[in-house]
C-alpha cells in the first residue's frame, strides 16, 4: 500500500479526494491536514511515502513550505494538487522540491497514475500541464498571456508585490514569472528585461 497524506485549506476538498482514492489502486490516506502546521505534524508522525500538497494554504504558500515538510519527513515524495494550471508556477513548484504536479480537473485515473509514479521515485506531470510547456522557444512566441501581463506592469514600472497585488497573485509566483521572463528574453536585470520588450514590441 502507499501510505498518502492530503493536505488542503478546504475540508470539502481534502474529505472528497480522500473518498475517492482512500483503499482503492493500493492507496491508503492516513491522514488529512487542512494547514501547513498540520500538515507538518501529521508527517512527523505518520511519515507517508506521498504527500498530496495544495498551494493556498491559510497559513502560507504551499510551495514556499516544502522544504521544511520535507525535513519532517525526508523520505516522503510530495505531489503539488492544485488548480493553478500555469508554467511558472509549475516550475517554481518542481525547483522547491516537488516530485509531481498535478491539477485538480484531472482524471481520476491519472491521479491514481501520478501516485504510484511519485512514490516509485520519478517525478510526474500531468498531460494538462504538461501541455503548458509544448512548443515552448526562446522567443516571444512563447509567452503566456499572463507572461505578457506581467511584462507590461513591469515595463510601466510597478514593483513586484505592486504586480501581486494587482493581479492577485502570490509574490513568489510573480518572482517566478519575472525569472523565466528574464530566461526567455535572455536578460539579466529587470531593466535589460524592460529593454528587450520594448525592442521586441512585446508590449
Amino acid at each position: 500500500m502507499i501510505d498518502v497524506i492530503i493536505a488542503d485549506n478546504f475540508k470539502l476538498v481534502a474529505d472528497g479526494i480522500s473518498r475517492l482514492i482512500d483503499g482503492k489502486e493500493s492507496v491508503k490516506v492516513v491522514a488529512v491536514a487542512h494547514t501547513l502546521k498540520e500538515t507538518q505534524e501529521l508527517l512527523s508522525l505518520h511519515k507517508p511515502q506521498v504527500l498530496l500538497l495544495n498551494i493556498a494554504m491559510p497559513d502560507g504558500d504551499g510551495i514556499d513550505t516544502i522544504p521544511r515538510l520535507i525535513e519532517a519527513s525526508p523520505h516522503t515524495r510530495i505531489i503539488i494538487l492544485t488548480v493553478y494550471a500555469e508554467r511558472a508556477v509549475v516550475r517554481r513548484a518542481l525547483d522547491g522540491g516537488a516530485m509531481g504536479y498535478i491539477l485538480k480537473s484531472t482524471s481520476v485515473e491519472e491521479l491514481f497514475h501520478g501516485i504510484g509514479i511519485v512514490a516509485g521515485g520519478n517525478k510526474f506531470i500531468c498531460h494538462e500541464s504538461q501541455q503548458l510547456f509544448e512548443g515552448i522557444t526562446d522567443s516571444e512566441s512563447s509567452l503566456t498571456m499572463r507572461e505578457r501581463e506581467v511584462l507590461r506592469l513591469i515595463v510601466e514600472g510597478y514593483t513586484m508585490k505592486q504586480i501581486a497585488d494587482k493581479l492577485n497573485l502570490g509574490f513568489e509566483t510573480v518572482h517566478s514569472y519575472t525569472k523565466y521572463l528574464r530566461q526567455k528574453l535572455g536578460c539579466n536585470n529587470s531593466a535589460s528585461l524592460v529593454r528587450r520588450a520594448i525592442e521586441l514590441h512585446l508590449v
